[in-house]
């Protein structure tokens, strides 16, 4: 099985790297058992009348729909997504759409779940996925384990990698989950973790759980050719592109059941 988050593609946007979220795409598209959560932050959002509009950081293929780029934005991530609707297990909405629909009314993050039929997730959500074998066992019943999944868009963009990972930990502690994935810090980062507990009942014994925590990627480049972006301005470093991928053996051993790739 394999999970693959993809956020913060700020489409609309000369850095945003079109081609590596295409080739995420077809990855999922062709891939048996391979699935995608949207991490928030599809498309820039930012407006003509928006006091962070720049026009040499605009992609100039958006020219023309200067008076409606977040709707053109829509239509491109229509486009390209469409295909992989089917492995989409929900959006999360990230800040630049909800300052979209906050300060313009205009809600493109709901607009894409209904036009992709995924469940919408909010800013912050908790996911459980069940696994059931084919197979039944010795005492006739499909053995099934759930996993549980903590997606947040996210605050975290410190500068520092260890900061980012401090902090996702932090946040994770507070929930009872397998998974923890965080978008908005525009890194592939991991980071894991054993925990120890006992049966509820019967004989007393050791289990393990294994905790992963995710930072979860971004298409969008802090450095183009041609603008004066304000990733450059701040001095933010050149960023690796793409999503991270989660291999997942649901009834594999608690220290095998994942395997992060960030590369």
């Amino acid at each position: 099985m394999l999970l693959i988050p993809i956020g913060d593609v700020h489409l609309g946007a000369r850095a945003c790297d079109v081609d590596a979220l295409r080739r995420t795409v077809s990855e999922i598209q062709n891939t048996e058992n391979a699935f995608w959560v949207g991490m928030g932050d599809y498309a820039e959002c930012i407006n003509l009348t928006d006091k962070r509009f720049d026009l040499k950081s605009l992609e100039p293929r958006f020219l023309p729909r200067l008076d409606d780029l977040a709707n053109a934005c829509f239509e491109e991530l229509k486009q390209i997504l469409t295909p992989i609707r089917e492995k989409c297990l929900g959006l999360l909405v990230g800040n630049h759409e909800e300052t979209l629909r906050l300060r313009q009314s205009q809600d493109i993050h709901g607009a894409l779940c209904l036009a992709l039929r995924a469940p919408n997730l909010g800013y912050d959500c908790l996911l459980r996925w069940t696994f059931r074998r084919c197979k039944a066992a010795k005492h006739g019943r499909f053995p099934a384990t759930t996993l549980k999944i903590l997606a947040s868009h996210g605050t975290i963009a410190s500068r520092r990698p260890g900061a980012k990972i401090n902090r996702m930990e932090d946040i994770a502690s507070n929930f009872n989950c397998d998974i923890a994935m965080f978008g908005h810090g525009h890194s592939k980062l991991a980071s894991e973790r054993i925990e120890l507990d006992v049966p509820a009942s019967g004989t007393m014994r050791l289990m393990e759980r294994k905790k992963i925590v995710i930072m979860t990627g971004c298409y969008r480049k802090n450095h183009a050719e041609g603008t004066l972006d304000y990733a450059e301005k701040a001095g933010y470093p050149p960023v690796p592109i793409g999503s991270p991928r989660i291999r997942i053996r649901p009834f594999a051993l608690p220290r095998d059941r994942f395997v992060v790739s960030v590369g």
